[in-house]
């Protein structure tokens, strides 16, 4: 196939990487040119590449934050072609589905669909389509799906070599991953700030090292992330606010039989999610 790659990030580029070690024709596009001439060099990108391309290429895949997604189809809209599928690999899902089902061209099939993967680094340079295998990959139907789109995705998903796949609806996807990806961030980030100590980093072990992976964390987009989410994540602060007062309430009574309790059942529910 043709795929068009609409920003060369570390999931773009990576995906660029990855679809064309299957043998796909992949061009793109980046607001910074150099990336893309990085990416031809490096033969991941056809060398007759240029934003025209967008016209032949059987699949768009939009890989910059979701109001820049937007403000790409709005600018080269004209450049779409009937029959073309574009989806997105975007983190949130709500807002900017609707913005897009109502700018896209008629003629064209829209699915969106969000890659469980990433690292601590972000950029082209950080590129590496390892990241998605056994990954989990979330397809997102809008009302301009098609009725190949999900087969196509499902294609680029064991392409990549990604595990589970899970199709959702936009909402249900902002709500499970407010508190799968946005709340594990905040977590991080938030155990970090709370450090008072000067020898911390001499005194850290595997625990502290693997809760606080993802603190060194790309502020811009998680902060647009975050924002674009609000009352999805608002909602699981609220409840883990509440399952921590409810730990603090047995430690201040020392209820040590509940507090037990309370631990082995994360630890079977936790258990179970490593049986399939």
């Amino acid at each position: 196939m043709r795929i068009f790659i609409v920003g060369l990030g570390l999931i773009g580029a990576s995906y660029a990487e990855g679809l064309h070690l299957k043998g796909h024709e992949i061009y793109a596009y980046n607001r910074s040119q150099n990336k893309v001439e990085k990416a031809i060099a490096e033969g991941i990108v056809e060398k007759d590449n240029d934003l025209d391309k967008l016209t032949i290429c059987d699949i768009v895949i939009l890989s910059l934050y979701p109001k820049h997604n937007i403000e790409f189809i709005q600018k080269y809209r004209y450049l779409f072609k009937r029959g073309q599928l574009v989806t997105d690999v975007s983190g949130t899902k709500t807002w900017m589905v609707k913005e897009i089902e109502n700018i896209l061209p008629e003629g064209i099939t829209y699915t969106s669909h969000h890659p469980m993967a990433g690292k601590e680094t972000s950029g082209y340079d950080s590129k590496d389509y390892r990241i998605f295998e056994n990954a989990n990959f979330v397809i997102v139907p809008s009302n301009k799906s098609g009725k190949k789109d999900i087969l196509i995705l499902n294609q680029i998903a064991n392409e990549l070599s990604f595990g589970k796949i899970l199709t959702v609806d936009p909402k249900t996807h902002d709500q499970l991953i407010a508190f799968t990806s946005q709340l594990t961030h905040i977590l991080a980030v938030t155990l970090v700030n709370a450090d008072h100590y000067d020898e911390t980093k001499d005194a850290t072990g595997d625990s502290y090292r693997d809760l606080t992976r993802i603190a060194k964390i790309n502020e811009e987009m998680w902060t647009e992330l975050f924002l674009e989410n609000k009352p999805a994540l608002l909602g699981v602060i609220r409840d883990f606010q509440n399952e921590l007062q409810y730990m603090k309430s047995l430690l201040l009574s020392d209820e040590k039989e509940a507090i037990m309790a309370y631990m082995k059942s994360a630890k079977e529910k936790r258990k179970s999610f490593d049986k399939d």
